[in-house]
């Protein structure tokens, strides 16, 4: 049976004050949604499917996160917001790391050191934007984030643009990245959780969707990839940062050396037995991969190195440092360049339709 619309509030009462102005869709059939009264979500008529709210934050999943079911990552969450209050983010990651049983304890500081140093990342990402990287300069009012995980990138971008929209599949890290905001002084900026393959937004509503990070963790990539496509304008552009498969460096996933060079079905069980960790959901692509989904659905690619900033050094070992300070000489030579198009740690891409 259909709920009843209400037909006083155009949003669900306890939405994110920032979510309030944006149109959403059903992400299976994209048609429009209706507010049902008495309760705290979206009601699409046409699929019949309620799509709820966690703490303001709307779940427009089609499928769970690869790690937790919905429920899980229900559970996790609530640890979450129970804990959000009292830690500031490195303290609240270390906590909720503590509870992860899919996370090796040996890997755990390795990703909380990461997520500290997110925002040089982030601002790394922005100056690839203008720094000649690419042919023309990346510029944008509306701004589509997929798999915002903790916000570093969020944080910088809502203070550059008109509008900018986190969204990732796991609830908990939306959550997480709140503290993020709250650490800065800033609002928490609009936050969706979903698919990447299943976006609940009309098409052409964002001037850019940037992804780091984030392709090598899709179900489907091609499908993550026609979604981007969809939902940017005729002249908008995909910005993508992900990892070569075929990479001499180390594995940033596994810490590992050389995962990618084995056959796909080995991969997960080879890290298993090293790191007792997963890696069954991580598919990294080589540089042809990239090419042919791309070409799939854009008309211009440009896939270019990125340079590596001298802040992350000090986390690396002294061997590490050293193949990074060879990495960051050679590239500058056509030659090599060439070469660690295909064997280099990853790629900066930009893709436009028009």
């Amino acid at each position: 049976m259909r709920p009843a619309r209400d037909q006083v509030n155009e949003h669900p009462l306890s939405l994110l004050p920032s979510l309030r102005g944006i149109d959403f869709v059903c992400p299976l059939c994209r048609k429009g949604l209706d507010v049902p009264r008495h309760r705290d979500g979206y009601y699409c008529p046409s699929c019949e499917k309620i799509y709820p709210l966690h703490d303001g934050i709307p779940d427009f999943r089609v499928f769970p996160d690869p790690y937790l079911s919905f429920q899980e990552d229900y559970d996790r969450t609530e640890i979450v917001l129970a804990a959000l209050e009292r830690y500031e983010l490195e303290p609240l990651l270390e906590y909720y790391w503590s509870f992860s049983d899919i996370t090796p304890e040996v890997l755990r500081p390795k990703f909380v050191r990461s997520a500290m140093l997110g925002e040089q990342r982030a601002r790394r990402v922005l100056h690839t934007f203008e720094d000649g990287t690419f042919k023309e300069p990346i510029t944008a009012r509306r701004v589509l984030e997929i798999g915002s995980g903790t916000g570093n990138f969020l944080a910088l971008a809502m203070q550059r643009y008109d509008q900018v929209i986190g969204i990732d599949i796991a609830m908990r890290w939306l959550h997480v990245s709140r503290r993020r905001f709250i650490d800065m002084g800033l609002s928490v900026p609009p936050l969706v959780c979903c698919c990447a393959e299943y976006l609940p937004f009309p098409g052409t509503s964002f001037d850019l969707v940037v992804a780091s990070s984030t392709l090598e963790f899709a179900c489907d990539p091609s499908k993550m990839i026609s979604e981007c496509a969809r939902v940017l304008t005729s002249r908008g552009a995909l910005y993508l940062n992900t990892v070569n498969r075929y990479s001499l460096a180390t594995n940033p996933y596994a810490h590992l050396w050389g995962v990618g060079l084995l056959p796909r079905a080995w991969q997960a069980r080879y890290v298993r037995r090293r790191r007792q960790s997963s890696y069954e959901q991580i598919k990294l692509l080589s540089l042809r991969d990239l090419n042919e989904l791309a070409d799939k659905h854009f008309a211009r690619k440009e896939i270019a190195l990125p340079d590596i900033d001298s802040a992350f050094l000090a986390q690396f070992s002294q061997l590490t440092r050293l193949q990074i300070r060879l990495y960051k000489k050679v590239k500058r030579l056509p030659l090599f360049s060439a070469l660690l198009k295909w064997i280099g740690p990853s790629w900066d891409a930009k893709f436009q339709k028009n």
